[in-house]
């Protein structure tokens, strides 16, 4: 059976980076598989995309503000 992915994390120390020849970012990230090892991958996202998980991320950190009882 073969491994399969669980889940992706963000790498730590290790940042994201934007072409602006490609106009595409680059954010690195870890592959968490399901039998306990981890890869070293890349998100690459175009522009449009970037701002999409921008907008998500937002509203993320605002549903996170709130349940802590603060003001978006």
């Amino acid at each position: 059976m073969p491994v399969r992915a669980t889940h992706a994390t963000l790498s730590a120390g290790r940042d994201a980076v934007y072409d602006p020849r490609a106009r595409q970012g680059s954010i690195p990230i870890e592959l968490h598989l399901d039998d306990g090892s981890t890869l070293d991958g890349a998100l690459i996202l175009t522009s449009a995309e970037l701002e999409r998980l921008h907008q998500q991320t937002s509203r993320l950190i605002d549903a996170d503000e709130r349940a802590l009882g603060g003001t978006p």
